[in-house]
């Protein structure tokens, strides 16, 4: 296990699209940020997001979030590319204060390749982080988010832009796979930038039109969680 950062420390703004209901496609908000003030221009590849999000057995993690308590905490496993199994995972430990995240990550190389369709791999994972990291409350997985990512940096190089679609979860209950994947039609623009910019990007943002919200793929997924997790 590896620390790969001391602290990492920025702020994130995001807008929330349905898909659906509101009429506007991935191919929309990519014109929409191309004119912004920020010109945003593709940074990398688009690639697939993998996260097993953990709790404790109070859900205090899920509550924070929504019952909108400003100062909250995150526990996630990341990884990129095939979603069946982790791939070069990342533990990350995410802090957010509004607008403003701290986020801690460290390489967990000793969780490689382990399959979400085995309850004794999901054990495995439970058990490493819980016994590697010092918690207050045990932790445990509760559900999986998967989607599609696409990288964005404004001409300047001071903003990066995400855009997620596709987005897919799966629940998960006492280290067991419940096989039950929900989809949602959300598309999810993002800005993130360090601490010191945020005058410059609210004084840049008039001509991003939408109604800026607060949005968790997290939460999203966790409200929507079978009844056997009630």
């Amino acid at each position: 296990m590896k620390q790969l950062n001391n602290s990492l420390k920025r702020y994130e703004r995001k807008w929330v699209f349905d898909n659906k209901n509101l009429n506007i496609d991935y191919n929309q908000i990519l014109i929409l940020i191309h004119k912004s003030s920020f010109f945003f221009i593709k940074q990398f590849s688009d690639r697939f997001v993998n996260s097993i999000y953990f709790d404790d057995q109070h859900y205090s993690s899920m509550h924070q979030n929504i019952d909108g308590i400003s100062k909250k905490k995150k526990y996630r496993l990341r990884w990129y590319g095939d979603f069946s199994k982790t791939i070069n995972p990342l533990f990350e430990i995410k802090e957010k204060n509004g607008f403003e995240v701290n986020k801690k990550i460290f390489n967990l190389s000793e969780l490689n390749n382990l399959s979400l369709s085995k309850d004794n791999d999901l054990e495995k994972i439970e058990l490493f982080i819980n016994k590697n990291f010092n918690f207050k409350n045990k932790i445990f997985p509760i559900l999986t988010t998967h989607y599609l990512r696409s990288y964005f940096i404004s001409a300047n190089k001071l903003v990066r832009a995400t855009i997620d679609k596709d987005l897919k979860s799966l629940s998960l209950y006492q280290n067991k796979n419940a096989g039950i994947i929900k989809e949602f039609n959300d598309i999810i623009l993002e800005l993130k930038y360090d601490l010191n910019l945020d005058d410059y990007v609210r004084s840049n943002l008039g001509n991003i039109s939408v109604r800026l919200s607060k949005n968790s793929k997290f939460v999203n997924s966790a409200i929507h969680r079978p009844n056997t997790l009630s």
